[in-house]
């Protein structure tokens, strides 16, 4: 038995905790993006919205 064996359970909590946290970096680094993205979508369908024609017309 290695010298690490007693350590495996503990060194691979903490290689998930550090990928957990560049994924929340990252995720927290993109989110500007993602807001102004989801604003100009939503500018987009307001001004698609009055173009469509009612039957009566």
């Amino acid at each position: 038995m290695s010298k690490l064996s007693p350590y495996v359970n503990e060194i691979v909590s903490f290689i998930v905790m550090f990928l957990m946290l560049v994924a929340l970096v990252a995720g927290q680094s993109n989110s500007r993006a993602y807001q102004l993205a989801a604003l100009d979508a939503a500018h987009d369908e307001v001004l698609r919205s009055p173009h469509f024609r009612l039957e009566d017309e």
